[in-house]
């Protein structure tokens, strides 16, 4: 699939303008942002493939629950929870339960300075109702931002709210003040990135995972174990997705014939494609065919290319986030 952030569309007030650009053979992700330096998004997600992106992102968990794979960890986040993305760390989610669904906040770069940087830092409050007060007061900014968002209120106003929902995040979480452990992940994390680009330039030759260890200069084990520990995904999981997510591409011209696709994306038979998609897409190349199409006289395209539903940003989602906090709180 295309990571998930391909699927937003910027706030409630303007769902016309995309948000993010893939970089074709890439993992990293390129987000935009208008003159409100912000993207806040929500979504039912099924799974989203390992990326990066240099905008610092916070998650809360609408519904459902998510396992995420983030640094050098994997976590069980269910509804309620929240999880804060430092720039340029890859990470990966993947539904645990139906329907869950998710809210995301996007900081843009330009947001920080030397003087006032992006937050880098750990945090995590993977059950509401095991929260700190400190991320109870996180929930209340994050609420006030929404809120804001939904009601179109004034932008010099929001503004004071993207500040303050950061101050309130960077009190919360925990700061990287081990420099040691911190080169060592940024050198873990810099070997998969090198992996990811590495099988998304090569996923149609016959790709094994001691030819990226070695053009790496690093051993089976070691890249084996690494790539596993950052990305969620061992190295055929993540080769297959990568393959599927081209397949999804040439399957939308209805005259390439589907043995030719399977072929063309790495895959020795086309069995394997559609073993492949019942899998990661829950439905035939076949299937995801006539869907394209239909998507298409329907003008929903982006729903059926991704693995993730866009939802209104309305107050439907305030009510759900008001919903996690005790009653006196949400007053």
């Amino acid at each position: 699939m295309f990571p998930f952030s391909v699927t937003q569309q910027p706030r409630v007030i303007s769902q016309q303008q995309a948000a993010t650009t893939i970089h074709e053979g890439s993992g990293y992700e390129l987000i935009s942002f208008d003159a409100e330096k912000l993207n806040v998004f929500a979504a039912e997600v099924y799974y989203c493939e390992p990326h990066w992106h240099s905008a610092p992102e916070l998650i809360c968990i609408l519904s459902g629950e998510f396992s995420v794979t983030l640094g050098h960890s994997t976590s069980v986040v269910v509804e309620g929870g929240m999880l804060y993305i430092n720039p340029d760390e890859i990470h990966s989610l993947e539904a645990r339960a139906p329907n869950s669904q998710l809210l995301t906040i996007q900081f843009a770069p330009n947001l920080f300075d030397e003087t006032h940087p992006a937050p880098l830092m750990e945090y995590a409050s993977l059950i509401h109702h095991q929260e700190r007060d400190a991320d109870k007061q996180l929930r209340k900014s994050v609420i006030a931002l929404v809120e804001h968002l939904v009601r179109s209120q004034s932008s010099f106003d929001r503004i004071s709210l993207v500040y303050q929902l950061l101050g309130t995040l960077a009190a919360t979480g925990n700061s990287q003040d081990d420099r040691q452990q911190v080169t060592i992940r940024k050198k873990d994390q810099q070997l998969v990135k090198y992996g990811i680009e590495f099988i998304n330039q090569h996923f149609d030759d016959e790709l094994t995972l001691t030819t990226i260890a070695d053009n790496a200069g690093v051993s089976y084990h070691h890249f084996s174990r690494t790539f596993k520990k950052i990305s969620g995904y061992n190295f055929k999981e993540y080769l297959t997705m990568i393959r599927i997510n081209k397949a999804k591409r040439l399957l939308k011209d209805t005259h390439i014939p589907i043995t030719d696709i399977s072929y063309t994306c790495g895959f020795s038979c086309h069995k394997q494609l559609i073993f492949a998609f019942n899998k990661y897409c829950r439905m035939t190349p076949t299937a995801f065919r006539k869907s394209y199409i239909t998507a298409i006289n329907s003008a929903d395209e982006l729903q059926v290319m991704t693995d993730s539903r866009f939802l209104p940003l309305g107050e439907e989602v305030i009510e759900r986030l008001r919903g996690f906090m005790s009653p006196c709180q949400a007053g």
